[in-house]
């Protein structure tokens, strides 16, 4: 019986054949994959120019537009497109994270202000007492809009910018010239959270349970 034997030309053509439909789909595939990365960052980055309108369209309801764009080119999470919902449901988590961070610079200070006795620092005091009022309720949240404790932060966020209504202390009357470097840094740090709040509280209604449905 004759044995195969690859040293006619024509027993590699196949081969050949078989290589080369092999590289031609993996270049496509490579080609493809390149597309679908550049197409997702281009739809989802926002570019240098853009950010400007980017975060002017997230301000546009906001009581004070300017402060509110201010703190927002600050957060990373930002440089990407978000929609609506997207953006509800990352403030508040960023609000959270940012009193948090600010009332482990108050509460050292409180205290120790406590215990030497005396009259306490009023920027220090009325910043402490405002860092609670947030962090009651934006502390924690759970990651995902829920039915429990985000109608608590719509109902908050209603009432802080109901028409009418005095800001907080730290931020209505914070920092003055009484206040340490310390104090300033905590005053600073709650206005830029007061930002925060007045970018996300027209977003409220996205906290809200939906509607029951409707028996008939």
């Amino acid at each position: 019986m004759a044995s195969l034997t690859l040293d006619h030309p024509m027993s590699l053509a196949p081969l050949f054949l078989l290589f080369l439909a092999a590289f031609v789909l993996s270049v496509a595939a490579s080609e493809h994959a390149r597309v679908l990365e550049v197409e997702q960052y281009t739809r989802y980055c926002v570019l240098p120019y853009e950010r400007p309108l980017y975060l002017k369209d997230l301000c546009i309801n906001a009581r004070c537009p300017r402060p509110c764009r201010r703190v927002l080119a600050t957060i990373p999470e930002l440089e990407y497109k978000l929609d609506r919902w997207e953006f509800a449901t990352l403030i508040p988590h960023v609000i959270g994270n940012q009193t948090s961070e600010t009332k482990a610079l108050a509460d050292p200070l409180l205290a120790a202000a406590v215990k030497k006795g005396g009259e306490l620092p009023r920027c220090l005091a009325a910043c402490a007492a405002s860092l609670d009022d947030v962090s009651k309720v934006m502390s924690g949240l759970p990651a995902q809009i829920d039915g429990e404790r985000y109608p608590k932060v719509e109902s908050f966020l209603r009432g802080l910018f109901k028409s009418g209504s005095m800001p907080l202390l730290c931020k209505s009357s914070c920092p003055d010239k009484s206040c340490s470097v310390e104090e300033n840094t905590i005053a600073d740090k709650f206005h830029a959270i007061w930002a925060l709040l007045d970018s996300v509280e027209p977003y409220a209604d996205y906290f809200s349970p939906p509607p029951p449905l409707s028996r008939r």
